[in-house]
C-alpha cells in the first residue's frame, strides 16, 4: 500500500514554520496546504539549489480532499522558494484538475521534467493505450501553452473529467480551443485520455452537453511533430507518440465556467 505524505510533513521537514513567510499570499497558501485537521496529500517531490547561494526550489504535486468534495479541482502544484539567508518563504500554487496540468505548471516554473517524472509516485490506475500516454505526455510538457478555460468532473463511476483550454500552438488555428477528457470506467484498473479541438469555447462547451457525439480528434503523432518544431523555445525531454484507437462517446459533466486559481 503507498503512502502519501500530508503537507503537514513537508512543513516539519523544511522546518517552515521558523522562516516568514515573503508575502500575505504565501501566508494563506502555507495555511491551505498545512491545514492540520485535513492537509493536503502530496503526491510527489523534489527540490534544487536556487540560482543564488542559501536559496533552494521545492516542487510538489499534491491532492488537496477538500477541493474535490466542494466539486473544484483538487490536483495542486505547488512551488515554494526558500531563502535561508533571509529568513524567507514564496510560495505559489496551482489548482487543476488533472495531474499533468499541474506537472507542467511546476515544469514552467523551473521543475526538472525528468527529475519531477521519476519522483511521482506510480498510481493504482495505468493508461489502458498509447494513445493515452502520448497525451499524457504531451500535457506535461506543454508549459503555459494551454490557458485552462474551465474544468468538470464526476465523483461517482464512470469517472470522468473534462478540461476546456484555449490552446497557443493549436495544429489547426481554426480550432483553437482544446478538449482534454479523462475517463475510467468502474473497477477498471485503466484510464483513458483523449484530446479533442474546437472553433470556440460555446463549441467545446456544446459538446460537453451532448456527449453523445463524437469528439473532434486530435493527431498525437501530428501533435509531436508541431512540437518538436518548436523544441528550441522550451527544454524539455523528447515525446514518445502514437496513433490510438478512435474515441467512443463518453458520459459528461456540466459545470458553470469556472478558472483555476493560481495563488
Amino acid at each position: 500500500m503507498l503512502y502519501y505524505a500530508p503537507f503537514t510533513d513537508i512543513v516539519s521537514d523544511l522546518d517552515l514554520d521558523e522562516l516568514t513567510p515573503a508575502d500575505e499570499n504565501t501566508e494563506r497558501v502555507l495555511a491551505r496546504l498545512a491545514d492540520w485537521d485535513d492537509p493536503c496529500i502530496t503526491l510527489a517531490s523534489y527540490d534544487q539549489p536556487g540560482q543564488r547561494p542559501g536559496r533552494s526550489d521545492h516542487f510538489y504535486l499534491a491532492h488537496d480532499e477538500q477541493m474535490a468534495e466542494q466539486g473544484k479541482p483538487f490536483y495542486l502544484g505547488v512551488h515554494l522558494e526558500l531563502d535561508q539567508s533571509a529568513g524567507s518563504v514564496r510560495a505559489t500554487v496551482r489548482d487543476v484538475a488533472m495531474p499533468e496540468l499541474a506537472e507542467a505548471w511546476l515544469i514552467s516554473r523551473g521543475a526538472d521534467p525528468d527529475r519531477l517524472r521519476e519522483r511521482v509516485r506510480p498510481s493504482e490506475f495505468e493508461p489502458a493505450d498509447a494513445q493515452t500516454e502520448a497525451a499524457e505526455a504531451m500535457l506535461r510538457h506543454s508549459g503555459t501553452r494551454f490557458d485552462i478555460h474551465d474544468s468538470a468532473f464526476t465523483i461517482g463511476p464512470p469517472y470522468t473529467t473534462w478540461v476546456i483550454a484555449l490552446d497557443s500552438e493549436a495544429p489547426d488555428p481554426a480550432l483553437p480551443v482544446a478538449v482534454f477528457v479523462g475517463h475510467r470506467e468502474k473497477d477498471s484498473e485503466t484510464f483513458t485520455l483523449r484530446l479533442g479541438h474546437f472553433a470556440s469555447v460555446e463549441h467545446a462547451y456544446d459538446w460537453t452537453r451532448h456527449p453523445d457525439a463524437p469528439l473532434p480528434q486530435t493527431n498525437p503523432a501530428g501533435a509531436a511533430r508541431a512540437d518538436a518544431a518548436r523544441i528550441d523555445r522550451r527544454t524539455r525531454p523528447q515525446r514518445e507518440a502514437a496513433a490510438g484507437p478512435a474515441d467512443q462517446p463518453v458520459p459528461m459533466p456540466e459545470a458553470k465556467p469556472r478558472r483555476p486559481r493560481e495563488r
